[in-house]
């Protein structure tokens, strides 16, 4: 397998009602948090703890630079405050051989911050609404 180092990421967001966003230009930082909620099933018996396979949940968190020119600070908006399902595809890098994050989220959190004399940024985080973090092919 071909090594692929992680720089450049794209990201892709496909808002209802929107055409596909490219917002990786105004992106600085993401992470990707894939979970599990596995419960404990200790009995009384036992001298460790038990546990089964539980939920699967994911969560991304992005963090960029404030860009009035860009599309994606209106839609962003739009979408926290609509409460509708955003598609999206994230590649953590920008080759060939990047595998490909696709799936459906809810924006839970958009945050706009901006000290004195410096530039203001923005930040949001795509929470799991239906289904699950799919991987998918090379971009």
């Amino acid at each position: 397998m071909t090594q692929v180092l992680g720089t450049n990421v794209s990201l892709h967001i496909f808002p209802s009602g929107a055409a596909s966003l490219n917002v990786s230009g105004d992106m600085n930082t993401v992470t990707l948090k894939h979970s599990r909620n596995n419960p404990e099933t200790t009995t009384f018996t036992k001298t460790t703890a038990q546990r089964i396979a539980g939920i699967r949940d994911y969560s991304i968190d992005f963090a960029g630079i404030w860009n009035s020119g860009s599309i994606a600070v209106d839609v962003l908006a739009t979408e926290m405050g609509a409460s509708t399902n955003t598609l999206f595809r994230l590649a953590p890098a920008s080759v060939a051989a990047s595998p490909m994050y696709t799936g459906c989220a809810l924006i839970s959190d958009w945050t706009v911050t901006g000290p004195v004399g410096g530039p203001v940024a923005m930040s949001f985080t795509l929470q799991s609404a239906a289904g699950s973090l799919t991987t998918t092919g090379a971009v």
